[in-house]
């Protein structure tokens, strides 16, 4: 026999009266024949609970009334489950009463509905559960919690930000992460600390092979869980477990802002490869072609033009400054001619235009498009220090990976930095490069551009080192099924899409896509045409040598 004990009931008395009243039956019992013939011949259109303290086979009718299986939970946790599933029964069946039809209609499409099995399954999982370092119930004890203040720019880190009063007092926790902690937190009403690790990182192994920061919080047993948007890479997890990914993170690069494109052979841009050479093609052949068909259909002998003429002809009608004649023999060469006339127009008007927008409108193009390309290039780099990025690059032993490690660990070209919003300044002024989280080096770029309102950064638009984002938790931690499930049915339920519009600035910004730091057309400078001085100076040299040959003689 289970003693029932008088607060598992409510005290209805002072619910209001008539039609709201509430009516209902709860039935407990040891007997599974008792609960059938009750079952039986109680009003099946009142809401019913039966309580079965041992097991009964199914009911031949499911669904008449709602069950809840007690025995199987021990003589430790079913007294706090028993108050805890009936009180949310009652409380369903209760407050159902005052929602107008609307409400309730909304309420019954809902894709997870009120189960009160459902809900008696999550009390059990939660009392069975006990910490490593304290023997006692889960249920309504404090958690000790590891956690990280960061900044991005002026702006606290939108996964975790601590709120303080006007003395500086913490009062509270907000941010990515600290929601699905509050989330999870009202169903098994425990109460958390939260402390931070000495060095302000997230943990790497030293020398000693002890490890720092959270993660050397959590192997000293001063944690239970490490919330904080760690990168699940394999050195951590050697030490540590991970819940479920409830974010999947990548890594770019944060440069200076596009440059524009060299000038020097802005005469050649305004047609493709393809169409020069096909210009070329007809300036050799067309002169020959005009020629031999003045010799073999119009008979002129010496009066025939010669192939010299026909191509200052060709040449002369297509840099629009022929000052030859095309010969009165014959219609067919005329109609040739004035063909040539026509495309050539076409192909001048074409040229001049694309030319004067190339160089009223510079292409700009980023300094880098993607990783590996920042070797060779002039930027420096940096990598925010205790990251899984520094661990990437740091312990890699081929490609470009180690390349960028090297020069991290001798500080040369690479550099190890403590404080991500200072460093931004440096890839403004210095011409650095800063590899880090997407989101992260987002956030980066739209705050400059609200401070200084043009776009002084860009991200490349390769993404690589694509990694699941979770909590860290000691190894064996019995914390790990019921956080992996809670998350999973969070992240199911659509909550990491809203939290992250909560927390995260527009996806799209205004420097999403490279362009001129000021708007509109620009006067042409010495540098836009020095293509063209280029062509003078050699044709000029070509002459003076020639000029020089020719005395020679």
């Amino acid at each position: 026999m289970f003693p029932v004990k008088s607060e598992v009931f409510i005290n209805v008395s002072s619910l209001p009266k008539g039609d709201s009243e509430f009516k209902g039956f709860i039935f407990f019992t040891t007997r599974c024949q008792m609960s059938d013939d009750m079952e039986l011949n109680i009003n099946h259109g009142v809401p019913s609970l039966r309580v079965d303290f041992v097991p009964c086979p199914p009911p031949a009718i499911p669904g008449l009334i709602e069950r809840l299986p007690f025995h199987h939970l021990n003589e430790n946790n079913r007294y706090v489950c028993s108050i805890y599933a009936v009180f949310k029964w009652l409380e369903q069946r209760i407050c159902s009463l005052s929602l107008d039809n609307v409400t309730q209609n909304l309420l019954s499409r809902n894709e997870l509905p009120f189960n009160v099995n459902q809900e008696f399954e999550y009390c059990g999982d939660m009392i069975n559960i006990r910490l490593e370092n304290d023997p006692s119930q889960l249920y309504g004890r404090k958690l000790r919690l590891s956690s990280l203040e960061r900044f991005w720019g002026t702006q606290p880190s939108p996964y975790m930000s601590v709120e303080r009063d006007s003395n500086g007092t913490i009062t509270g926790y907000k941010g990515y992460l600290f929601e699905i902690i509050h989330a999870i937190q009202p169903l098994y009403n425990y109460t958390y600390q939260v402390d931070f690790p000495s060095k302000g990182k997230y943990g790497k192994e030293l020398a000693n092979g002890s490890w720092d920061g959270m993660i050397g919080m959590i192997l000293d047993q001063r944690a239970d869980i490490g919330v904080g948007a760690f990168s699940i890479i394999h050195s951590r997890y050697q030490v540590v477990d991970f819940t479920v990914g409830f974010y999947q993170e990548s890594s770019s690069i944060l440069i200076p802002s596009p440059i524009e494109n060299h000038q020097l052979l802005a005469c050649t841009k305004p047609f493709r490869l393809e169409v020069w050479l096909s210009l070329i093609l007809f300036v050799i052949i067309l002169p020959g072609i005009l020629w031999r068909h003045f010799e073999f259909n119009h008979r002129c002998g010496e009066k025939c033009p010669q192939l010299a003429k026909q191509y200052f002809f060709v040449l002369g009608v297509l840099v629009g400054q022929s000052g030859q004649k095309l010969s009165s023999v014959g219609f067919s060469p005329r109609f040739l001619g004035a063909v040539w006339c026509l495309a050539t127009v076409v192909f001048a008007s074409a040229y001049v235009g694309i030319l004067m927008s190339f160089l009223r409108f510079p292409k700009l193009s980023p300094v880098i498009t993607k990783l590996e390309q920042l070797p060779a290039s002039h930027l420096k780099w940096a990598v925010l220090r205790g990251t899984a990025l520094d661990h990437l690059f740091t312990e890699a032993t081929t490609g470009v990976y180690k390349t960028i490690g090297e020069e991290l660990i001798k500080n040369h070209r690479g550099t190890l930095i403590d404080v991500h919003d200072d460093f931004i300044k440096r890839v403004i002024h210095e011409n650095y490069a800063y590899i880090g989280p997407k989101s992260n080096l987002e956030y980066a770029l739209h705050e400059d551009y609200i401070q200084s309102g043009i776009c002084r950064l860009s991200i490349i638009k390769q993404d690589f080192f694509k990694v699941n984002v979770a909590f860290a938790l000691p190894k064996g931690s019995p914390l790990k099924p019921l956080l992996d499930k809670k998350i999973l049915q969070m992240m199911e339920a659509g909550l990491g899409i809203y939290w992250k519009k909560m927390y995260w600035p527009p996806s799209k910004g205004k420097c999403d896509t490279f362009r001129p730091l000021d708007v509109g057309p620009k006067s042409l400078q010495l540098i836009d045409l020095q293509g063209t001085f280029l062509i003078l100076f050699i044709g000029y040299a070509l002459a003076i040598a020639s000029f020089l040959a020719e005395r020679t003689c």
